[in-house]
């Protein structure tokens, strides 16, 4: 059996056709041109003479086609879809014409798919394919290329498929284990958030128990000056009155002392 790569590559070989009889005589120059350019495999100056003539006519289909296979040669797969896209806009085709296009740009759509970093991403290329082959099989249902080419766009959607599934998946895994990260790191945050207010109730019972030993201290030194004042005032009034009863004793020794003086004697009366 031929490789998908040979089949593809031949096909867009074997689809150039001759320009119409009815287009001018410049866009026939110009397709031939561009013709002998591709059978030698000068896809960059094919290119160029297609595009000359579209230039002069862009609904000669045949040479949008062509020109569609130029740039498939060339890697340019999403041009040259658009121009397969232009081909098939055009009136009056045959089913075996329109067939043909829709093949060839079903290559364009599996090859640009096939382009990508990996299979996930080319999903709607595939897809895109598989349509067009489905399509060229209803208007040439004995094609074999097409049935192959079809049979092999759809492995290459299933795998894109399988591996968008799985990248999800993983994508779901990796949310939920960051999710039990950031749980852990809630927790984790809460547990010392609980440690920091149990170590803050500490110090700000601490610093109470201080502010209330301070006070406790300061009313005892308080209390201690008044006892102290008043065994100061007590000592004071003792000492006054001792003073004082002093003072009277002396008074009163003193004034005993005036009235033995002034006592006159007891002596007889001179009769």
């Amino acid at each position: 059996m031929k490789s998908t790569a040979h089949i593809l590559l031949l096909l867009a070989a074997l689809c150039i056709t001759p320009a119409l009889s009815a287009q001018s005589s410049s866009v026939r120059k110009e397709t031939r041109k561009g013709n002998r350019e591709y059978k030698q495999q000068h896809f960059d100056r094919a290119e160029v003479n297609y595009r000359r003539a579209l230039h002069q006519d862009s609904t000669a289909y045949r040479t949008q086609y062509n020109l569609g296979n130029t740039l498939y040669r060339q890697k340019k797969y999403d041009e040259a879809i658009q121009h397969f896209d232009h081909a098939l806009a055009q009136p009056g085709l045959s089913d075996s014409e329109r067939s043909r296009i829709l093949h060839n740009r079903g290559n364009s759509y599996l090859k640009a798919g096939l382009a990508k970093e990996n299979r996930a991403e080319g999903m709607q290329q595939f897809q895109q394919a598989v349509n067009d082959y489905q399509e060229a099989l209803k208007l040439t249902p004995k094609n074999d290329d097409t049935r192959y080419n079809l049979s092999y766009a759809k492995k290459m959607l299933q795998q894109a498929q399988q591996q968008q599934q799985q990248q999800q998946q993983g994508g779901g895994q990796n949310q939920d284990n960051k999710d039990n990260k950031d749980n852990k790191d809630k927790q984790g945050n809460n547990g010392q958030d609980k440690q920091q207010n149990q170590q803050d109730q500490n110090n700000q019972q601490n610093q109470q128990q201080q502010q209330q030993q301070q006070q406790n201290q300061q009313q005892r030194q308080q209390q201690k000056q008044q006892q102290r004042q008043q065994q100061q005032k007590k000592q004071d009034a003792e000492r006054l009155l001792e003073a004082v009863k002093n003072n009277e004793k002396n008074t009163m020794k003193e004034n005993a002392k005036k009235v033995e003086v002034a006592t006159p004697r007891n002596i007889e009366k001179d009769w």
